[in-house]
């Protein structure tokens, strides 16, 4: 087996033997552009009309049901959780509520406020 071999590094770590940290250094660069993850938001509710809910998950942070996300302004650069089009700093988004310092763990990811007004002009408040 070879050294990049994923199992001959863990045994070699249980023996002891440490990994190249300037290997380990380049692989752990920062990406340049913004990536957008792999969460999947099954379901967006209207509340009012700066708040929704949304039902959000991810296979490594988990599941949020009827989530509440609040209006606001994009404080960096990213993407568009919905739609994976590109969010730019101070575009109006929609961002998980965070309550009494309690930050969810998809605290960061935003949905453009566009995109949903697209969709909420051809519909009533109530969703009929």
């Amino acid at each position: 087996m070879n050294g990049s071999d994923p199992w001959s590094q863990i045994v070699g770590w249980l023996r002891g033997q440490a990994p190249d940290m300037r290997e380990s250094r380049e692989l752990c660069r920062p990406a340049r552009a913004p990536v957008a993850n792999a969460a999947s938001i099954d379901r967006i509710e209207r509340q009012t009309t700066s708040t929704i809910l949304v039902s959000w998950s991810d296979s490594t942070f988990g599941r949020y049901q009827d989530q509440m996300w609040r209006a606001g302004f994009a404080r960096t650069s990213g993407v568009c959780g919905l739609t994976g089009a590109p969010v730019r700093r101070g575009d109006p988004v929609f961002r998980p509520l965070v309550r009494a310092g309690a930050k969810p763990l998809n605290a960061l990811d935003m949905i453009l406020a566009a995109t949903l007004q697209r969709e909420w002009s051809s519909r009533p408040a109530d969703g009929h």
